[in-house]
């Protein structure tokens, strides 16, 4: 009496048309929505209504799909796992770079004694105090 197995199948026709068509693109940057749809809807021979159906399962796929991350914003849209993962290790190698420079810098005005610079004002004072020799 259930009809669960045929609402699964479909279901799982639209997963699987929209993994393909994530899989087959080959693009860099982003994946846009309407890009995305339009590609399904070619693979699926879909019309509009059927489109605009389908709308709400692809994004639910997309959204819980561990391989795809989806971005918001004017250049928003879905990119590969890896690529946000490369971005973000990108991303911390460069923060710690800067506080590496920062604390570094911070320990130079601490301790001025240290500093080349000190050594090389006393030669010149040394070389002005030879001149009035």
């Amino acid at each position: 009496m259930n009809d669960y197995s045929a609402i699964t199948n479909k279901l799982i026709v639209i997963f699987n048309a929209t993994e393909d068509a994530l899989n087959e693109w080959t693009g860099t940057g982003n994946l846009q929505f309407p890009t995305l749809f339009t590609m399904i809807a070619v693979k699926m021979n879909w019309d509009d209504k059927q489109m605009r159906e389908a709308d709400p399962i692809i994004r639910y796929y997309v959204r819980n799909n561990p391989n795809w991350d989806i971005t918001r914003g004017a250049k928003g849209g879905i990119r590969r796992m890896a690529d946000k993962l490369k971005k973000e290790q990108a991303k911390s190698a460069k923060d710690a770079a800067k506080k590496q420079i920062q604390d570094l810098l911070a320990a130079k005005l601490m301790n001025p004694a240290n500093n080349n610079d000190s050594s090389v004002e006393s030669e010149e004072n040394d070389d002005i105090d030879e001149d009035e020799e």
